[in-house]
């Protein structure tokens, strides 16, 4: 009785190599789920490009996410 697991080594080997990309992702100031959700989906095209662009800077922050007590500076006033 010999049954092919060939398809499901296969599939835990592409989860396996994204959820080291979504780790990687982070350790290069990228979004792991974002990256995570790429390698699924491109496996390792995603991973060549995650491995070959530049790192972000550490204090870059993205736009879309701004915190309303971030962008709006404490005046010192009081509310009225």
């Amino acid at each position: 009785m010999h049954e092919d697991f060939t398809g499901l080594y296969l599939s835990s080997l592409w989860l396996s190599v994204a959820m080291l990309a979504g780790g990687y992702a982070r350790t290069r100031n990228r979004s792991a789920w974002t990256w995570f959700l790429l390698t699924l989906l491109f496996g390792p095209l995603a991973v060549l490009l995650l491995v070959t662009w530049p790192a972000r800077p550490p204090g870059r922050t993205d736009p879309a996410r701004t915190d309303a007590s971030v962008s709006a500076p404490d005046t010192g006033g009081s509310e009225e």
